[in-house]
């Protein structure tokens, strides 16, 4: 017989997790002993195995309390989870009390079962924020759908689970304490680089749509050896070895590590270029005809104007607008890691083209004798150093003047903002400074960063173990997984590897889908452009008053209210919208400072540097819609 009162919650369930509808339907209460009781106050209470999961004393009473301790309980962009169904009291109260979303995170399936029998909880389950989940992958997904930038997460539980499931608690705590570090840091890369990387994108469709994937060179050198030469110490150590071996492999190249190389006459097979910032001072004055360039989408727009052999794109998941444009060309990238380092990007490439014995040399990944990076590199005048005052290491500039032109190269940006951008290029390194162990045993001064990527070479050795890689960065950071050796040992003894002549084939995408999207966005931004333009135009009346007037009037105070009233429309207009997320969030977050600073009933935080912000975006939007009118 139907058990009308299960059908009725599960039909809530069935409209967002088919998945655990079907699961609480083909569950029977076998494994488990339920026992309904009384509590002192008459309340029901539920035993599992004859454990009371509410307190004896008082259920409701004791809900309360938990939720009592929770701060900002008006707080929307807040998630609650809630560890253990019970018999509801506890939801029950952060449903009726707390805003936000609300996840029930029950482990125990056949206690849903029994609970979805005998308790009409539809209504409840029938709130929009509302959701039950029984595993930790689906709970990890919705954390992570449900939450942005700001999203705050508690985690509330009754006694007795407590008690039953102590450390996975403890465990999903640190898990998600650990989620939302990485969300940050992806946000913090957004604010940073977020918008150049969208502009980059859009600029470069027309380029994009005619290149082929490094996934075109399938196992084009299968079983062969491939050198990446990275821009550490221990590259200009070995470069006459390099040079003495070099019909012996096939070079793949960083970026920075190039001009060292070209200034030793020796040409890269491969150069990898996937920095969005300005970096066309690694590349000035060099012929690079005879080398292919493997660019990442979001790479600095004016790469593509370089002349070289061949171009071919490495579409990393998870990067910007990449997923975005995968799905639109319809291509699938979802193997194709990104861990934020050049290096990566031809360890990763090296592997799809069959590489079987793959060398990094140059990739130190730390800083010997006060050297940052290999002499001849791009970024050879930087020097890490042990200040005696502090006794701390701190990265300081040799060569200023060579250092500017080497990291920002002769593009149109002004003196002024390219002492800007060492400047925090510098003081950014600086506070990430870090220690990781080294081949030798001993502790070298590197950056955070650094270290996570060493990770991330790691884990690719775990995942690649038939693969024969070598570290020859000798002296830099110890890279388990990968076999210690200098350079003249791992290469000596080697056969020739002839090079193979690339046949170029027109890549499949779907373009016409990609014309159609294009002028979508095209349309989006222009109207976004429109509204920063009106933002800009009342922020300009704003600053014009407050100059006139020298004080706060009705005037005033009606245009900031109705700068305000502007700036919340904007943000919930297009906040959903990743591509105008990505160009304004790191302008409307420097203004959203500005206005956190004041206090309402003197806001000139709308000042100069507000209006500088809005000036930027504007530009940025405008070179979006030149690029997608160009497509």
């Amino acid at each position: 017989m139907e058990n009308k009162v299960l059908l009725e919650n599960l039909s809530v369930i069935k409209t967002y997790d088919n998945a655990l509808y079907d699961e609480i339907l083909r569950t029977n209460q076998t494994k488990s002993n339920f026992q309904l009781i009384q509590n002192e106050n008459g309340e029901y209470n539920l035993c599992l195995n004859s454990k009371p999961l509410h307190s004896q004393i008082g259920a409701k009473d004791e809900a309360e309390k938990i939720v009592d301790k929770i701060e900002e309980l008006e707080n929307k962009n807040t998630i609650r989870v809630i560890w253990g169904l019970g018999l509801g009291y506890l939801a029950d109260e952060f449903i009726q009390r707390a805003y936000g979303t609300i996840i029930i995170f029950e482990p125990n399936v056949e206690l849903l079962r029994c609970v979805f029998e005998i308790l009409e909880f539809k209504q409840n389950l029938s709130e929009k924020n509302v959701f039950v989940c029984s595993n930790k992958q689906k709970l990890m997904h919705y954390l992570d759908i449900f939450s942005d930038r700001e999203t705050k997460i508690t985690i509330s539980f009754l006694k007795s689970y407590l008690e039953l499931y102590r450390n996975e608690i403890f465990s999903l705590a640190s898990q998600i304490e650990k989620t939302r570090g990485e969300k940050q840091a992806n946000i913090n890369t957004i604010n940073s680089i977020g918008h150049l990387s969208a502009t980059n994108t859009l600029r470069a469709l027309k380029y994009i749509k005619e290149t082929p994937l490094v996934e075109s060179l399938k196992d084009l050198y299968k079983g062969k050896t491939a050198l990446i030469a990275s821009s550490g110490p221990s590259l200009a150590k070995n470069i006459e070895t390099v040079k003495k071996y070099r019909e012996n492999f096939i070079l793949f190249a960083a970026g920075p590590s190039v001009k060292l190389l070209y200034e030793n006459n020796i040409t890269p097979d491969f150069i990898c270029a996937v920095e969005a910032r300005n970096i066309m001072g690694q590349f000035e004055g060099l012929d690079l005809k005879e080398s292919n360039l493997i660019l990442e989408p979001y790479s600095f727009c004016y790469l593509w104007n370089l002349e070289t052999k061949n171009k071919f794109l490495f579409f990393s998941k998870n990067n910007f607008l990449n997923d975005n444009l995968a799905k639109i060309l319809k291509i699938d990238i979802s193997q194709n890691k990104s861990v934020g380092t050049v290096s990566y990007c031809a360890l990763a490439s090296a592997k799809k083209m069959g590489f079987e014995k793959i060398i990094l040399c140059g990739q130190d990944l730390a800083f010997q004798n006060g050297e940052c990076y290999a002499k001849g590199s791009a970024y050879e005048d930087l020097e890490c150093i042990l200040n005696p005052k502090t006794n701390k290491y701190e990265i300081v500039v040799k060569n200023y003047e060579n250092y500017k032109n080497r990291l920002t190269g002769s593009q149109n940006i002004g003196t002024q903002d390219k002492d800007e951008v060492v400047k925090k290029y510098v003081e950014k390194l600086n506070k990430t400074l870090y220690s990781v162990v080294g081949q030798n045993g001993e502790m070298l001064p590197t950056q955070a960063c650094y270290a996570i990527f060493i990770k991330h070479f790691e884990l690719f050795a775990k995942e690649n173990p038939k693969l024969e890689l070598i570290n020859s960065s000798t002296g830099g950071a110890q890279i388990n997984g990968y076999k210690n050796l200098e350079l003249e040992q791992a290469l000596k003894g080697g056969k020739k590897v002839e090079r193979v002549e690339i046949k170029i084939q027109k890549p499949n995408y779907d373009t016409d889908e990609l014309n159609l999207e294009a002028q979508k966005l095209l349309n989006i931004i222009k109207e976004a452009k429109i509204d920063i333009e009106t933002l800009k135009n009342v922020q300009e009346k704003l600053l014009e008053e407050l100059s006139r007037r020298n004080c706060q009037n009705k005037n005033t105070q009606k245009l900031q209210e109705k700068f305000l009233e502007l700036f919340n429309n904007y943000t919930k207009k297009y906040y959903k919208h990743l591509c105008l997320y990505l160009l304004s969030e790191p302008y409307f977050n420097l203004i959203r400072q500005n206005i956190n600073k004041q206090d309402n009933k003197n806001f000139c935080a709308i000042n100069k540097d507000t209006q500088k912000q809005l000036e930027n975006l504007i530009l940025y939007l405008s070179a979006s819609i030149y690029g997608l009118s160009n497509i």
